[in-house]
């Protein structure tokens, strides 16, 4: 197995674009709104403490109470905003599903303090390289056998939490041929050995690992 390029995983192989896209707009849209709720409170702030701040000998100015009305308008400022939040992230969600196509590949990945292990459809394992065919549908099947782990390849866009006695799944596609060194790391803080828990991404062609799968070495 001789894959072409050596390097970090390039921009250009984020592999579920319309996943990435999803996320990447509703993290755009909870910052939006965060931004603009930071900058209403401070001003705010800055503003009464300015306009009512104690003046000398005559003391600070009486602040008018401004009743029901100031109450029922936040509340239903909030109300708005917390619902559409709501909404976004519920309907985001939905556009995110495990792909069934022909031909995909299902791979279990078991964390574990410090380390990976691929286990393959055919029964191989693997401590240290994920391969997987180019432009197949991959499906990764993750849990942890020991503690909290999170199983991430950050310029394909893809993490999931590895989590003791649940499978979670993961799926993306990787249609560039290459050898990715340290693609794959833990991005849980997971003990002492947390930093060196990465793994390398290998990606060949069709013909290569139709050979590794059937082989019997």
């Amino acid at each position: 197995m001789a894959p072409s390029n050596t390097g970090m995983v390039p921009t250009a192989l984020v592999a579920q674009p319309q996943t990435a896209a999803t996320f990447n707009f509703l993290y755009n849209w909870y910052l939006f709104f965060g931004v603009g709720a930071a900058v209403i409170v401070i001003g705010l702030l800055v503003f009464f403490s300015v306009r009512y701040r104690a003046r000398g000998a005559a003391g600070p100015l009486k602040h008018k109470p401004e009743g029901w009305k100031i109450a029922l308008v936040t509340v239903v400022i909030s109300l708005s905003v917390l619902t559409a939040a709501e909404y976004q992230t519920f309907a985001s969600f939905s556009n995110i599903q495990i792909p069934d196509p022909p031909g995909e590949v299902n791979i279990h990945v078991l964390a574990f303090q410090w380390g990976w292990n691929f286990t393959y459809p055919n029964g191989k394992f693997d401590l240290t390289n994920l391969t997987v065919p180019a432009g197949a549908t991959v499906i990764l099947n993750i849990t942890s056998r020991d503690v909290f782990h999170s199983f991430g390849i950050p310029s394909l866009a893809v993490k999931e939490d590895a989590i003791p006695g649940r499978v979670n799944q993961l799926w993306f596609q990787a249609p560039q041929v290459g050898f990715y060194k340290d693609a794959i790391r833990c991005f849980e803080l997971c003990g002492l050995g947390h930093a060196t828990m990465i793994g390398n991404l290998v990606v060949v062609n069709q013909t290569t690992w139709d050979s590794m799968y059937n082989s019997t070495g």
